[in-house]
């Protein structure tokens, strides 16, 4: 009997090393893929006019201004300009409602779908997609909303989400949304633990709004390819400063401490507006960054209008 536990459990710690090892390889080579993307030929360029004001509405988020919303973990935000009314994320369902979250919030704050021009996902997570059954069907959950987003141009960072989601667009390199507001293009990043199990490198976009007499203002999902490679891919494609930083930075439980140098960063750009999402930092990283930023800062939350400048 001890003979077979122990044969047992040497085939057990076998399967396992192997296991670790199959992980190690392909994180290893995501890695080596991400940096070689990173380095590769320039991403293409185009002018960007300016818009006189830039509206944000969190409608999904971490938190929120009153008990009349649904807030939980996860990203929607409506972005309103000039020219354009996005909306970017579809934030989360975790308690499988046939109207999403991100729907009723947008009912409750007097918004229609028929507003929306363009539908942006900044990376395909669950909390951004809809929710896990969206993630794990690789596609986007409207739920009962459907018909009304449904002749909306979408536009995803990755070919899996178009298999079931209609009239998605694959957006690798910067899309013109409007005159004053285009995606950055994909990032790739070393995906997050768990998800990494399944694909060990993550993609993600973000969106810029050129606002007049002011500057861009890169507004994220997450940012998980980090503030600095974020906004050098910025720099490489418009000449304009970037004054404002909006969304999710995904610091975790960081201590301020730890996210000084970030924080440094940031102020070297002299920013004149930093909203960050409580969904992906915890309230250490975001006590750090108003303490940073004064009243530049702001936590965002369903409910909240946020207008630049």
């Amino acid at each position: 009997m001890k003979r077979i536990l122990l044969s047992a459990l040497l085939i057990l710690s076998a399967l396992l090393l192997i296991s670790l090892a199959i992980f190690g390889g392909r994180m290893m080579w995501a890695k080596l893929a991400i940096d070689r993307e990173w380095r590769s030929g320039p991403i293409q360029n185009f002018k960007l006019e300016t818009t006189s004001k830039l509206e944000i509405i969190p409608l999904y988020e971490a938190v929120s201004t009153s008990d009349k919303f649904i807030s939980g973990h996860g990203v929607s935000y409506l972005i309103r300009t000039d020219s354009a009314t996005i909306l970017m994320d579809l934030g989360n369902n975790l308690a499988h409602m046939a109207l999403p979250p991100f729907a009723q919030n947008m009912d409750a704050l007097g918004i229609s779908a028929q507003e929306i021009d363009t539908i942006v996902i900044s990376h395909p997570h669950p909390d951004h997609m809809g929710g896990m059954t969206a993630w794990k069907e690789k596609t986007l959950a409207f739920g009962e909303a459907s018909s009304a987003f449904a002749n909306i141009p979408i536009y995803v960072p990755s070919s899996s989400l178009l298999n079931k989601t209609l009239g998605a667009v694959v957006s690798i390199v910067p899309v013109k949304l409007s005159p004053d507001v285009a995606t950055i293009g994909v990032i790739s990043y070393p995906e997050v633990f768990e998800l990494a199990l399944y694909e060990p490198k993550g993609v993600e976009q973000a969106l810029v709004v050129n606002v007049a007499g002011e500057g861009l203002v890169l507004i994220t999902g997450c940012g998980h390819p980090g503030l600095k490679r974020l906004f050098i891919r910025v720099e490489s494609l418009y000449n304009i400063p970037v004054v404002g930083v909006v969304g999710g930075l995904h610091y975790g439980d960081a201590k301020a401490a730890d996210i000084q140098a970030q924080i440094q960063f940031l102020q070297s750009y002299q920013p004149k507006w930093v909203a960050l999402s409580s969904h992906d930092s915890g309230p250490l990283v975001l006590n750090a960054f108003q303490s940073a930023f004064g009243n530049r800062y702001h936590t965002l939350r369903v409910g909240d209008v946020l207008q630049f400048p």
